[in-house]
């Protein structure tokens, strides 16, 4: 297995799909792209999206301000979802988002695997890091560790063309018991000016605005 998607896209449409959809978006998704080479058969992809953050959540409280904020994740991609374990077989990445864009890069399964389960994280992935992005992340986590804060699991099902890219993620789950109550169709493309396809605007479903990890880490909401 590769990285899935290393050509970063900008995304233009985040939408909600209920469940008695989900069969019809399928079939318009494989009418429209074709499927990514990483999935060809359309069986979908186990991915378990782990965001870091200190034990006081500051990570969490930049992203909230929009300012100078720092997202940290580690994902892995799994082809299929394997019993008894917490973190599955597969490939792993980094990937830190702020307000002027995204970086990611392949992540060593060991060292994945270091960050997920050691109090440590930071200095397990700091020579990862490009040094901007890792004096950010001092910046705002200042004295306090860089931990696991929550994962975020869901099968994706994907098709892409050389510009546009549509992401289905189903069965939105984490860590932490919530489940995300509609699955999520997402649109990116690189080709500008960065509009969606007008047949997905066409499809009839609700626009949200949606990030995980905000979700996954506020109390109380399911």
């Amino acid at each position: 297995m590769q990285l899935p998607a290393t050509d970063l896209r900008q995304n233009v449409l985040t939408l909600a799909v209920p469940n008695e959809r989900l069969p019809g978006v399928g079939r318009m998704m494989r009418s429209l792209l074709p499927a990514e080479e990483y999935d060809p058969d359309f069986q979908g992809q186990y991915l378990q999206t782990t965001y870091l953050d200190t034990p006081r959540l500051a990570l969490r409280r930049a992203r909230l301000k929009k300012n100078r904020y720092c997202t940290v994740r580690v994902r892995c991609y799994a082809p299929a979802q394997p019993p008894g374990r917490n973190y599955p077989e597969g490939i792993y990445a980094l990937s830190i988002k702020t307000e002027e864009g995204k970086w990611r890069t392949p992540l060593e399964g060991w060292k994945a695997e270091d960050a997920l389960t050691k109090p440590i994280a930071l200095a397990v992935l700091e020579g990862e890091v490009p040094g901007d992005l890792l004096a950010r992340l001092y910046d705002v986590c200042g004295d306090d560790p860089l931990c696991p804060a929550v994962a975020v699991c869901f099968t994706r099902y994907a098709v892409e063309s050389s510009t546009d890219r549509l992401t289905l993620d189903c069965g939105i789950t984490t860590s932490n018991g919530k489940v995300f109550p509609s699955n999520v169709l997402e649109m990116k493309t690189t080709a500008k000016p960065y509009e969606p396809l007008p047949e997905v605007a066409r499809w009839g479903f609700s626009p949200i605005k949606l990030s995980k990890f905000l979700w996954a880490t506020t109390y109380g909401v399911r």
